[in-house]
């Protein structure tokens, strides 16, 4: 009987360790921007509106960052909207451009989080796709 109950603790453990790993408990997750983000940018002098549409994906350390993350997601939101509508032609119209966007946007999402948590718990930034009508 009791090696059976060792066995059966035993199980259990590995169990809980699997299933912990499986999750991504400890790993590398993104975390998808939801909705998509739909937005007038730059100076409208000519009477006529410039959009950009783009999905935005943060990849984060762990099933803690993860929650951050979302927990902050409308502010993080709200902040990369102000950020996407202050650009120029030139900057969402090269790819020089978007990367350093893609730069500043991850830095501020950083020292918004580090602000908020007291770290920066995102790793990278990533535009899944990065539309832009003028």
């Amino acid at each position: 009987m009791r090696s059976l109950t060792v066995l059966l603790v035993s199980v259990l453990i590995c169990m809980q360790t699997w299933s912990e790993e499986g999750t991504g408990g400890g790993g590398t997750q993104y975390v998808h921007l939801q909705p998509a983000f739909v937005l007038n940018y730059g100076e409208n002098s000519s009477g006529k509106l410039k959009y950009i549409r783009t999905d935005v994906a943060l990849r984060v350390t762990g099933a803690e960052a993860a929650g951050k993350v979302n927990h902050h997601q409308a502010y993080i939101r709200n902040q990369l909207v102000l950020l996407l509508s202050q650009q120029t032609d030139e900057t969402v119209n090269t790819a020089t451009g978007r990367e350093e966007l893609r730069q500043v946007a991850l830095e501020e999402v950083k020292a918004l989080l580090s602000e908020l948590e007291g770290k920066p718990y995102v790793d990278d930034l990533y535009f899944q796709n990065f539309v832009a009508q003028n």
